[in-house]
């Protein structure tokens, strides 16, 4: 009997070592915490496994996936990264079970910084224009306006309002943790409008970028010292210029403002030719594009009534015309008296004469000129930068449409006329203004003398050359900086 409960014993001993030898429930992860950079991308991890298992966040998550998510024994697990357009860096835990095993992995995305092999186009300060090298990388603060140190509001994107050349801004980006812009540009030269927006995509800001390998200080012509003692640095060329090569059009003769704006229109790339109802036969506007090389509607298109501060920097694409209104009067001929609107003939309802810095003598918050550089203004004894330019010293060029004096080419550009937001330049009257930020007439008695006018000098064939003159703030016409 005692053998028997003996042998019993045994078996069960036996039974009991054979379960023993039952498989232990393996679980393990190549790595235990992913960090994925702010770009859209794949990461993966491998899983080392003999059970069947599920992974899956332990929140709701939008901006991370991963696949599979359950299968059986090894596999490799791919976690997929939506673009990070955040401002903070985006965390969240995975949890990866199996045969009551349970592994923790930790998945990261950081922001956009900036590259570092960026150029800082705001290390020496602050505008509202860069030059910037083509096929570079570059980098500027968008957190002010201006050169001045007040804040342009909450920033969560950017935008390219237009670019003149196709492919011109490869890519743009916006770097929250320093607060700036960062542009990668192609090898050719043009010029670009970029903007920061708000979370419903309204712009708070924009910048003009001049691409270009200008150098400005290695050319400045500076003047000779008037009775004032005043003297004047000058670019060699006009604001928003990309070649120095005559007969180009607008590469040539850079960009069109109106008085007071900080951001740029384009110019004519061909003589303008009009019909006696001032439709166009040829309008000379340039084509312009988005980021993704689509055409954008004309300047001319798009020109509406009614601007303010406000309108021209939310919309800086969009050029402010002046309208006219009948007065239900009658002149002396029974003629209907008409009068502009806005009555100063200025592109804004709020006329500011020192918007240029004509009377504080400072550089404004909507100077359109780069860092180091501003529009010109007369000095404090009301002489006027350009008295250098003498008509009998200037030298006609025939073939090109353009004056020449002590080296300094001045080629001409047309404008873009007030009451339309179209370009006038015609072959048989080629013209050009350049804008002087000190006013024509300022706002001192509107009631009895409503228009105001910003001063200019002219560029014409003939003894009007280089003469100041005044049009109403609402035209067009080109620029050329000062040194500070």
């Amino acid at each position: 009997m005692k053998k028997l409960v003996f042998s019993a014993i045994a078996v069960v001993a036996v039974l009991s070592s054979a379960c023993d030898k039952t498989p232990k429930a393996i679980l393990e992860a190549s790595t235990e915490s992913i960090e994925a950079s702010w770009e859209e991308q794949d990461l993966s991890l491998t899983v080392t496994c003999n059970n069947a298992w599920t992974i899956a966040p332990v929140n709701e998550c939008n901006w991370v996936s991963v696949s599979p998510e359950e299968g059986e024994g090894d596999a490799e697990l791919v976690f997929s990264f939506k673009e990070d357009t955040e401002k903070e860096e985006r965390n969240i835990e995975f949890k990866l079970t199996s045969a009551g095993i349970e592994k923790t992995i930790t998945v990261k995305q950081k922001i956009y910084e900036v590259p570092s092999e960026a150029i800082n186009l705001s290390e020496n300060g602050t505008a509202n224009c860069y030059i910037v090298k083509p096929g570079s990388t570059s980098a500027f603060n968008c957190k002010v306006k201006g050169n001045s140190t007040e804040e342009i509001g909450k920033v969560e994107g950017v935008q390219l309002v237009w670019q003149d050349e196709k492919g011109l801004v490869k890519t743009l980006k916006y770097a929250p943790a320093s607060e700036q812009i960062v542009v990668e540009c192609s090898e050719i030269a043009g010029n670009a409008l970029v903007a920061a927006v708000d979370s419903e995509g309204n712009i708070l800001w924009s910048w003009h970028l001049w691409i270009t390998d200008y150098d400005p200080a290695a050319t400045l012509y500076t003047t000779e010292a008037n009775a004032s003692g005043t003297q004047w640095s000058f670019m060699d060329r006009n604001l928003g210029t990309t070649t120095m090569e005559k007969g180009t059009f607008r590469k040539n003769a850079g960009l069109i403002y109106q008085w007071g704006r900080k951001d740029p229109f384009p110019a004519a790339i061909s003589y303008t030719v009009q019909n006696e109802d001032y439709s166009y036969q040829v309008d000379g506007e340039p084509t312009l594009y988005d980021i993704s090389n689509n055409e954008l509607p004309k300047v001319s298109s798009k020109a509406s009534y009614e601007g303010s501060i406000a309108l021209g920097i939310a919309h800086p694409d969009v050029f402010y015309k002046v309208g006219s209104r009948n007065t239900g009067n009658v002149d002396e001929y029974g003629e209907p008296i008409y009068e502009k609107v806005p009555r100063t003939a200025d592109w804004s309802d709020t006329s500011d004469d020192d918007a240029w810095g004509g009377v504080s003598m400072k550089k404004s918050v909507y100077d359109p000129c780069p860092v180091g550089y501003k529009v010109p203004v007369c000095d404090a004894d009301g002489n006027t930068p350009y008295a250098w330019m003498i008509y009998k010293e200037m030298v006609w060029d025939i073939d090109y449409k353009g004056a020449t004096q002590n080296g300094q080419w001045f080629p001409t550009i047309g404008t873009r006329v007030y009451a339309s937001g179209g370009l006038d330049y015609t072959e048989s009257y080629p013209y050009s203004g350049m804008w002087i930020g000190t006013a024509g007439k300022a706002s001192s008695n509107l009631e009895e003398y409503p228009t105001l006018y910003g001063q200019y000098m002219f560029i014409i064939k003939g003894k009007r050359t280089y003469k100041v003159n005044k049009d109403c703030r609402a035209q067009g016409l080109s620029l050329r900086c000062v040194a500070e």
